[in-house]
C-alpha cells in the first residue's frame, strides 16, 4: 500500500489523495507518468510531491520503515503493512500489573509459524525474538502487552505498533477481541472456545500444581490468539481500502 501512498507528504491530505486516487493516480508511478496532465493540483504543489515521491522511492529502496513512520500519522501507519518484518502478539499474564503479575506465555506468529514462549522456560529467548521484527500487530497492545513485556524483559521495543482493538474500532466493531472474533464469524476449536483471560489465569495455576494438560490448553487458547491477529489485520486492510474508495 506504500506505493498507493500520498498523505504522507507535508500539505497532502486523505481527500487529496483521495481525489488523486479518482482520477486514475493510484501509484507513485501514475503521479510521474501523468504530471502533466492533473490539473486540480497547484503547480508549486504538484512539483513538491513529485520530490517526494523520489525521496520516497530512495527510502523505499533502502526498506527504511522509519522514514516513512515518521512522516505518517499514528492512524494511518497501517499503510506501512509491508514494509519490514511483521508479528502478532499476544501475552497471557496472572493479571493486570505489569510490576506485581507474572508474565507467563509470549505469543509471537510470524504469518507463518507460532513461537510460544513460556515462564521459568524459554520467556528470554521470547524477548529476543522480538528483536526480529520492525512492526507488531495486537489487540490492546499498546496499554496491556507491549508495555507489560517492556517491564518484564527490561527492554525499549522500538517497533511500528497496529492495535486493532482502535483500528477495528474505526469500523464499528467495539468490545473485547473474543466478541469481535465472534462478530466476523471466527469460530475458535472447541476445546479453547470458552478460554478467556480468567480462565487463562486459572490454566496457569493448575499447570504450576503439575496439571501438563492445562498447560497445553493454555498454548493452544494463546496460538489461536495471536494466529486470529493476522486474520483481523487482513480484514481491517482490506475494509479500510474500501472506504478510501481504493479497491
Amino acid at each position: 500500500m506504500i506505493e498507493n501512498t500520498f498523505v504522507h507528504i507535508d500539505g497532502v491530505s486523505e481527500n487529496t489523495e483521495k481525489k488523486l486516487w479518482e482520477n486514475g493516480i493510484k501509484s507513485w508511478q501514475d503521479y510521474v507518468d501523468n504530471y502533466d496532465s492533473i490539473d486540480f493540483i497547484p503547480e508549486k504543489k504538484k512539483a513538491t510531491i513529485r520530490n517526494e515521491i523520489a525521496f520516497s522511492r530512495q527510502h523505499l529502496g533502502e526498506n527504511n520503515l522509519k522514514y516513512f513512520a515518521d512522516k505518517l500519522k499514528l492512524n494511518e501507519h497501517w499503510r506501512l503493512k509491508k514494509l519490514g518484518k511483521i508479528c502478532f502478539v499476544d501475552i497471557e499474564t496472572t493479571g493486570l500489573s505489569r510490576w506485581t503479575d507474572t508474565l507467563t506465555v509470549l505469543g509471537i506468529y510470524d504469518g507463518e509459524t507460532p513461537h510460544i514462549y513460556i515462564h521459568d522456560k524459554d520467556m528470554e529467548k521470547g524477548f529476543e525474538k522480538l528483536k526480529e521484527f520492525d512492526t507488531v500487530v495486537t489487540f490492546n497492545g499498546k496499554q496491556f502487552d507491549m508495555p507489560f513485556i517492556e517491564q518484564k524483559s527490561g527492554e525499549k521495543f522500538d517497533f511500528v505498533h497496529f492495535d486493532l482493538r482502535f483500528l477495528l474500532k474505526e469500523l464499528g466493531y467495539a468490545g473485547g477481541l473474543k466478541k469481535i472474533e465472534r462478530e466476523l464469524g471466527i469460530v475458535r476449536d472447541g476445546e479453547v472456545a470458552d478460554v478467556d483471560g480468567r480462565e487463562a489465569v486459572r490454566l496457569w495455576r493448575r499447570y504450576r500444581n503439575g496439571d501438563q494438560e492445562a498447560l497445553r490448553i493454555l498454548l493452544k487458547y494463546n496460538e489461536e490468539d495471536i494466529v486470529n491477529l493476522d486474520y483481523l489485520l487482513n480484514f481491517y486492510l482490506s475494509e479500510k481500502k474500501k472506504l478510501l474508495g481504493f479497491e
